[in-house]
């Protein structure tokens, strides 16, 4: 496992432009930091990788997966975005929240043939909207979970991933690791589905 250990505020291009490549060419999974704790993911269009962390982590890979983005015009390709759910998201993105919608036909089906929605995340955090953003495409995330390892102590990460992941971007610990709010956007109001790092004020149109 390769481990860049990036700037939080400014990070060095050098090493954001690595692991995209190490990402969209190699078929690599990397660990990285997001605003909440940190996250594991690979390419949307890596189906290999994203069925090797489901297995390394032993979670339902249809389930399990939230798709991180660097911008609206991103996901607006991957969910079906209407101006009212765009102006609540554009209040809180980015920043600690994932928001489910429903799916397009580019979710790909080899990840999750079964899917009618997806989460969407845009976090508060300089070197994954980088990378992200370099990437052309969405990276399908979730947090690092496994026994032994908090999702917010960098060291303790790398020894229990070392053997299973590619890349590691380090930030240091995360300032107030908690969980994103979760919210539904499926139906005509939004639904808190759970309160986590990003505070929620209830939303009318």
């Amino acid at each position: 496992m390769v481990v860049y250990n990036v700037h939080p505020v400014n990070p060095q291009r050098r090493f954001i432009e690595a692991a995209a490549h190490a990402l969209a060419n190699d078929g690599s999974i990397a660990v990285y930091p997001t605003d909440s704790v940190y996250g594991v993911g690979a390419c949307v269009t890596n189906p290999k990788g994203i069925e090797k962390i489901a297995k390394i982590l032993d979670k339902d890979k249809e389930r399990l997966f939230s798709f991180i983005c660097s911008d609206f015009s991103q996901i607006s390709r991957y969910v079906k975005l209407s101006n009212s759910n765009y102006r609540l998201m554009k209040r809180y993105l980015p920043g600690p929240y994932t928001f489910i919608l429903n799916a397009t036909n580019l979710v790909p089906k080899r990840i999750a043939p079964k899917r009618k929605t997806v989460g969407i995340r845009m976090p508060d955090c300089a070197a994954l909207l980088e990378l992200v953003k370099l990437l052309g495409e969405p990276i399908a995330n979730t947090s690092v979970n496994l026994e032994g390892a908090d999702a917010n102590d960098p060291g303790a990460i790398k020894h229990a991933v070392q053997h299973n992941v590619d890349i590691m971007l380090d930030i240091g610990p995360i300032d107030n690791p908690e969980p994103s709010t979760i919210v539904d956007l499926t139906a005509d109001d939004p639904v808190l589905i759970r309160l986590g790092k990003g505070p929620w004020e209830e939303y009318t149109e």
